[in-house]
């Protein structure tokens, strides 16, 4: 049974590093020693807004190298550099094989999403079905995109039905939004709209593939206005806020589509206008999918060097230093996007 360094939550809005032992795994699972991990907006929502208890382990995107596993495990063995998937499933349950592994029956959220990684080592359930070997000649900074934001942002645009050269509208670039622009652009987007104001983010986007930048304020107009009045093929809500969803429903066109994937934290109901477009779009939400052959996609988008996450990591800081990191991340400061945490 190691003992580790772990971030847990300690209240409302707080993190602690504290000593925290992990027992060996158990049949299926996989004990991995953390090389890489990082601080998502998800987290935020964990610590600042959802009622989770205090002692909670925190952190679900990570690259380790194995160290030991359970009886069962046959894909995986000691010394395997892997990166984990940060939605955990089962694989054989009606909806995982329906493709769905995101809404697994068999780990229902929350005891799907993989909970412990910002420690010194982790443990991942079903191990052969959500982890993937690293390629050689790719970094930990690369491939721990493809644990969640990458996976979730291209799934906006992959369930949004993006046809190529289609416009597109994404709603907020954050780290999730970056990655939806940067999918936007692989699947052959012919106009990328981006809405943000902070300059570095607006910097990373236009970077990433966005055609145009606007600002919150006023950008249903502007959209309006670049889109000839027509409006946009598909919208993209990034951030989670009513705000950003309703102006997705007043910028698509007449048939368009909107995707979701922001976490609605403390937003009980959305509304929709029965007007407009009401009488006919399309509305669809995504939850991170996940599972080995989901991470194996992405690692080999980024391998083939179609897709560049890596300059989303601003900044280096070491797992002692989770808590102002933590800070740093909440309060936006020195222009942070992505924050890599190593032991």
């Amino acid at each position: 049974m190691p003992r580790v360094k772990a971030c847990v939550k300690a209240g409302p809005g707080q993190v602690n590093l504290v000593d925290r032992d992990l027992p060996d795994p158990t049949p299926g699972q996989a004990l991995i020693r953390t090389s890489l991990t990082t601080i998502c907006g998800s987290d935020l929502h964990m610590i600042d807004d959802f009622p989770v208890p205090a002692g909670m382990p925190q952190g679900h995107e990570a690259v380790g190298v194995i160290e030991s596993v359970g009886s069962g495990v046959e894909r995986f063995k000691r010394g395997d550099r892997v990166v984990s998937s940060c939605i955990v499933s089962c694989g054989h349950c009606y909806v995982c094989e329906a493709g769905d592994t995101s809404m697994c029956r068999t780990y229902r959220a929350p005891l799907n999403v993989l909970f412990g990684c910002q420690a010194e080592a982790y443990l991942v359930s079903s191990a052969d079905r959500n982890l993937a070997v690293v390629p050689a000649d790719m970094t930990d900074k690369q491939a721990i995109f493809a644990a969640d934001i990458m996976s979730t942002g291209f799934a906006a645009v992959e369930r949004g039905h993006l046809k190529p050269g289609q416009t597109v509208a994404i709603f907020a670039q954050g780290p999730v939004g970056l990655c939806a622009t940067a999918a936007a652009k692989y699947y052959g987007a012919g106009r990328i709209i981006a809405v943000e104001s902070v300059p570095e983010r607006v910097a990373m986007a236009k970077r990433l593939g966005a055609d145009d930048v606007v600002s919150p304020e006023g950008c249903v107009e502007r959209i309006k206005e670049l889109t000839g009045g027509r409006g946009v093929d598909l919208a993209i809500e990034a951030l989670g806020k009513t705000a950003t969803f309703d102006a997705c429903i007043k910028v698509i066109r007449h048939g368009g589509t909107v995707s979701s994937v922001g976490v609605y934290a403390g937003i009980s109901t959305l509304s929709i206008p029965t007007s407009d477009v009401f009488f006919q779009f399309t509305l669809v939400t995504s939850y991170c999918p996940g599972g080995t052959e989901r991470l194996q996609f992405l690692m080999n988008l980024m391998q083939s060097g179609k897709v560049d996450l890596a300059p989303l990591f601003t900044h280096d800081r070491k797992l002692a230093d989770i808590a102002s990191s933590y800070d740093l991340f909440r309060q936006r400061r020195e222009g942070v996007l992505k924050i890599a945490v190593t032991p």
